[in-house]
């Protein structure tokens, strides 16, 4: 079943700060004088958020995601998720590249908080199903640059290249991610680009030996 969610994330903004403040000399060239000011711009980019994600269980690989089908053959979930469009133009009007690094710290961490929270509806769905989920693997991540990403985007197991951009499209169309205003352009970027996309394999629980 596809289910589509607008959904809320946390703004999680003293944890956020306590992480930015472990970089003072980027908040310096930032040209960020005080704790307030960084806690005015982790809430601007905040109010900026407009999350939305689709995902779909595929049971016995209904989806052939690549010509050998060869990814995945038994049971997974498609995720994609995105934050909206309006923290591209956000970033693009920001000239300090220091400035937009710090921007792009909060915006990850935004992210992560997107993933986490939909990877944790997919293993409730799971353990109906007297299933477990196991590690994400990702289809599409957005590029850091200097950005300090989040242990769970930095540390993600991803599809490889060439497979990621062959499984990208057909993943895309089976979730309708147009249905959350997500897309690829002709140049075969995801629009918006502060988005991702990502698998979460499913199996069995295991049954416990008596002892």
């Amino acid at each position: 079943m596809r289910k589509i969610k607008r959904f809320k994330i946390p703004s999680r903004q003293r944890e956020i700060l306590r992480k930015l403040l472990r970089e003072l000399p980027l908040l310096r060239r930032a040209g960020f004088a005080s704790e307030t000011e960084v806690t005015a711009f982790i809430l601007a980019i905040f109010k900026l958020l407009d999350p939305g994600v689709v995902y779909e269980f595929n049971r016995d690989a209904h989806w052939e995601l690549d010509d050998q089908n060869i990814l995945y053959k038994e049971m997974f979930s498609a995720c994609a998720i995105t934050l909206g469009s309006q923290l591209e133009p956000f970033l693009k009007n920001i000239t300090n590249e220091d400035r937009k690094t710090v921007a792009m710290i909060v915006i990850l961490e935004f992210l992560r908080s997107a993933v986490t929270f939909v990877a944790d509806l997919v293993k409730e769905q799971a353990e109906k199903e007297e299933c477990e989920t196991l590690d994400l693997q990702f289809v599409y991540l957005p590029l850091f640059g200097a950005a300090a990403a989040p242990k769970l985007l930095r540390e993600a197991v991803r599809l490889e290249t060439p497979l990621a951009p062959k499984v990208l499209p057909i993943i895309l169309k089976e979730l309708n991610a147009d249905k959350i205003d997500l897309s690829l352009s002709d140049g075969k970027e995801l629009m918006p680009r502060i988005s991702t996309v990502f698998l979460v394999p499913w199996q069995k629980n295991r049954k416990k030996g008596k002892k």
